[in-house]
């Protein structure tokens, strides 16, 4: 398990299936108690499915480049993560993959991503998803 705290790109995927979780669970519950128990059904399979395409994602092996490329760190700075212990090697010796989930991700460069870069879990919700 790596060390590094995570930044950007995780933790907004991260809080988007943690707000569409929550209020999916919550809208299903409703439809529940007003006897809407097919309707609240079709939503609670919607929230298992994207409970497992998250999962899914998270497991997804990666290679050093693939990882490098997603996390802003360099080959060699990821490689190193790995033959230290701080990110977990799933592949095999020469041939090393990580997991996306525990990939750390680099600090953002302000002058490359604007503050002004849009919430994607505010734009599903205010979309009503």
């Amino acid at each position: 398990m790596s060390h590094t705290r995570r930044t950007t790109s995780h933790s907004s995927v991260e809080l988007l299936v943690t707000r569409l979780t929550n209020r999916w669970r919550g809208e299903a519950d409703v439809l529940h108690r007003r006897g809407a128990d097919e309707q609240a059904l079709a939503v609670e399979s919607c929230l298992a499915d994207l409970q497992d395409e998250a999962r899914t994602l998270s497991l997804e092996e990666l290679t050093l480049e693939q990882a490098a490329e997603l996390s802003g760190f360099s080959y060699s700075a990821v490689q190193k993560m790995v033959s230290e212990g701080a990110i977990e090697n799933v592949g095999k010796k020469g041939a090393p993959r990580v997991r996306r989930g525990d990939l750390p991700m680099k600090a953002c460069n302000p002058a490359k991503h604007p503050a002004s870069e849009p919430d994607l879990a505010e734009l599903v919700l205010a979309q009503g998803g």
